[in-house]
């Protein structure tokens, strides 16, 4: 049991008693493995947080949360969750932001891209302040650039072939719309060749106030919701409230499961 990985007391006495040993019995056999060092919650504490944060990107909410459910007691987890500051969790957060925009669709709009990180930062126990932070100043790298117009006539030699108008429309009404104008963004991260991505304009202000007024719905909501309802249960009538209200999709299970797992984490 302890040589895979470090493991918590209490994880330890789950085991133990898992194999069927008395709880008399386990407990001694704890208390001997504490005395010659060989279980420390205060040790494992902190070399969890260092793998945690440093490998795996958690934010310190999330960290929190997993020692709970590891038993470990907050007098030992405390001094270890000490060592990620909001300067630490803002660095990592960027690093992941950073990574995450090289696998993006090519055509994903400024709004759904911002939306996608900030729920991905927020899955992993960031804060939805840091999250909003990290993702707006990320993204305000990406270059946007009207991409050339097509030429504005065709040689004669190949006229563009066009349909006989229906009778009694105006032949003068029968025109292309004018190209949308797309853009790009251009990133030069990680000491990488710059690449062109065909991207639509969107704006970041307008996703952070929907951020924000979701969120306030659901802080509002979840006073009034019973703490004893299955968190799918609650997860459907959360999402559906937002909907309703004319929310995307997107935006609702993000904030949800933010506010949800900041509500699990405060507990």
């Amino acid at each position: 049991m302890l040589t895979d990985r470090a493991r918590s007391r209490a994880e330890l006495a789950e085991k133990l008693a898992g194999k069927g040993f008395a709880t008399e019995v386990g407990e001694r056999v704890l208390d001997r493995l504490a005395e010659v060092g060989l279980v420390n919650d205060a040790a494992f504490a902190e070399q969890w947080v260092h793998s945690r944060h440093t490998y795996a990107g958690k934010g310190k909410k999330a960290i929190a949360l997993e020692l709970r459910r590891k038993g470990v007691d907050p007098a030992d987890a405390e001094p270890a969750l000490a060592g990620v500051t909001a300067e630490s969790e803002i660095d990592r957060a960027a690093e992941l932001v950073r990574r995450k925009l090289n696998s993006l669709p090519p055509d994903l709009d400024r709004d759904k891209a911002t939306r996608r990180l900030v729920g991905m930062l927020a899955r992993r126990g960031y804060s939805q302040s840091t999250a909003y932070a990290v993702v707006k100043e990320e993204l305000s790298t990406v270059e946007f650039a009207p991409t050339p117009s097509a030429p504005a006539s065709r040689p004669a030699s190949t006229p563009r072939p066009t349909s006989a108008p229906p009778p009694g429309e105006d032949p003068s009404e029968n025109h292309e719309p004018e190209a949308s104008g797309t853009v790009t963004r251009r990133t030069a991260r990680s000491g990488g060749l710059a690449r062109d991505i065909p991207m639509q304009r969107g704006s970041g202000d307008d996703a952070e106030d929907e951020h924000r007024s979701a969120t306030e719905l659901v802080r509002r909501k979840l006073r009034t919701l019973s703490p004893n309802l299955e968190q799918d249960k609650a997860i459907r009538r959360l999402v559906g409230m937002l909907a309703r209200r004319g929310y995307s999709r997107s935006t609702a299970y993000t904030v949800v499961q933010a506010e949800l797992s900041a509500r699990e984490s405060e507990r």
